[in-house]
């Protein structure tokens, strides 16, 4: 057997196995954001919209005061500061048009007289197959490319309760705003990289915001890796709450089993650290998501920021739209001309095997398919569109702050 790194003779095996590595197939598409969105045991809703480009969001808001108590005896009713009639809550009303996202691909007809990544050199493979399976390959990109945009979006609507429109990188005018308090967002005097940052003291009065604001006992949290990291170095932590002869309160390990509740987050790519009781006597299911994308100009970026800190409660409604592709309808002759070209079902897309948590938070319907042929019958256009809106439904039960600073 030749050394590892040693040049071999081309054969079968050199030719059809050893150059053949797609490395895509070894991406895994994590899809914990979206995964927020639509569970059912929440009240939380999955629209599909093929036909409107406009959708209704109805929320009402709600209040935690008591009733009053009233003089006996008196034929009128005393009104005033502190004995007002009662209301059931005001209503607001967003109608949003939906965004969309496009993917194309071209592929010209000088390409399939070409072999194919795992084409053997001898196979007589026609045209027509290379066509599939160069349109099955750009397809399944295409499909992956927008899962990782939704997911980008997804974890904006919970961070900040908005979700851009046009360009990622624009989170404060041209946006979907789901009008989250903005005591929601709180600036902290201090990072937790910062001597005199105090973070047990910032969770607790995060977790008193949301109680007040959200109506919903927060019990989980997303620390970026620079907040885990600042977290477990600081000294309110470390000093005070890291001594188990007087305190149980954080109980990070790599053994540590999440509830049932949180099940569906783990399954999309959430990776539980353990569980923390605060000095006020909250419980925060403790988790991290270190994964990444690659941002149009190349750099690598994660989806939850390594300075952040996301607060909430697993049973807040969050709401997803999926509204119409932009395109002529297709005919029965267009869909019979996809599945000839690629053997793709546009009616009934596949997703791509390397997606987590598939069925329960991607769905092949939020999908569309569209090919078409050039005028002059040398190229194929294939596009693929969606177009999701993910509404943090009960947003103020969501907070979040950037703590893995040191100033």
């Amino acid at each position: 057997m030749a050394a590892p790194g040693s040049p071999v003779s081309v054969d079968f095996f050199s030719r059809f196995w050893a150059n053949f590595f797609d490395e895509k197939q070894y991406i895994t598409e994590r899809t914990a954001g979206q995964a927020f969105f639509g569970r059912q045991e929440t009240g939380s809703m999955t629209i599909f919209s093929p036909d409107a480009l406009d959708v209704d969001m109805d929320i009402t808001r709600g209040n935690e005061k008591p009733a009053t108590l009233v003089v006996r005896g008196m034929a009128g009713r005393i009104t005033g500061t502190t004995h007002v009639d009662m209301q059931i809550g005001q209503t607001s009303t967003f109608s949003r048009q939906f965004p969309l996202i496009e993917e194309q691909f071209n592929l010209g007809a000088a390409q399939i007289n070409y072999r194919q990544p795992g084409e053997g050199p001898y196979q007589n493979v026609g045209p027509q197959a290379r066509l599939r399976s160069l349109g099955t390959r750009a397809y399944l990109e295409g499909i992956r490319r927008i899962i990782r945009l939704q997911e980008i979006l997804s974890w904006q609507s919970l961070r900040l309760g908005v979700q851009s429109i046009s360009n990622i990188a624009d989170t404060t005018t041209n946006i979907y705003d789901f009008r989250r308090n903005s005591a929601n967002t709180p600036s902290l005097t201090h990072g937790w990289g910062n001597a005199a940052g105090v973070p047990m003291t910032d969770i607790d009065a995060l977790c008193d915001t949301l109680l007040a604001n959200g109506k919903l006992m927060p019990d989980f949290a997303i620390f970026g890796g620079t907040t885990m990291q600042y977290f477990l170095a600081n000294s309110q932590v470390s000093t005070n709450y890291g001594n188990k002869l007087y305190f149980d309160l954080i109980q990070f390990s790599s053994k540590f089993e999440p509830g049932p509740e949180f099940a569906k987050f783990v399954a999309a790519g959430l990776i539980p650290y353990g569980q923390l009781r605060t000095p006020k006597g909250y419980t925060l299911t403790v988790f991290t998501y270190p994964y990444v994308y690659q941002s149009y100009a190349g750099s690598i970026t994660k989806y939850f920021p390594d300075t952040g800190c996301l607060i909430g409660s697993s049973q807040a409604r969050a709401d997803r739209a999926f509204g119409p592709p932009e395109a002529i309808p297709l005919t029965s002759v267009d869909m019979q001309q996809i599945m000839e070209w690629f053997g793709i079902n546009p009616m009934s897309p596949s997703l791509p095997t390397n997606v987590l948590n598939p069925g329960a938070t991607i769905q092949p319907n939020e999908f569309y398919l569209r090919a078409q042929k050039s005028d002059d019958g040398k190229a194929v256009s294939m596009m693929i569109q969606a177009a999701p809106i993910f509404c943090t439904t009960q947003t103020d039960a969501f907070g979040y702050m950037v703590a893995g600073v040191n100033t």
